[in-house]
């Protein structure tokens, strides 16, 4: 299964200049949340990991204590995370602030990947600046 995902949609959240460190002082969790300009994406994500759960099941994964514990999705949000700094471009690569993202219009590129108690993430490596036929939700 092919797993590439790409996101158009607007910050709501960014971790990803200074990330959290959630599991010990030395890991990095660099994260972000997109409210997704197309709501279609969500069937299309649910449907990938259920896809990618099936492919990847086996007798630990259908008896697991972590069963629907997937972090993709969270209300009208998408989660992106990666213990690695993705690749920012253009007018991102400047930036110094997780605050200055906030609101940005954007493309995240990234993977679903499953642990191996059958839990789905979806990682992001790519971050870039993405146009919207010039609609602000801000002016609004």
């Amino acid at each position: 299964m092919n797993t590439l995902i790409r996101i158009n949609g607007w910050i709501t959240k960014s971790a990803i200049i200074n990330p959290d460190k959630r599991f010990t002082e030395t890991t990095e969790l660099h994260l972000i949340r997109i409210q997704p300009a197309d709501p279609i994406i969500f069937n299309e994500l649910e449907s990938s990991i259920e896809q990618l759960k099936r492919e990847n099941e086996t007798p630990d994964t259908k008896n697991s204590s972590y069963e629907n514990q997937d972090t993709v999705i969270e209300g009208a949000e998408i989660i992106l995370k990666s213990f690695y700094k993705p690749k920012l471009f253009g007018e991102f690569e400047n930036i110094k602030r997780d605050e200055e993202l906030l609101g940005k219009y954007v493309q995240a590129v990234g993977h679903l990947k499953i642990f191996k108690d059958g839990n789905v993430f979806l990682s992001v490596h790519i971050l870039e600046p993405a146009t919207y036929d010039n609609f602000d939700p801000i002016d609004y």
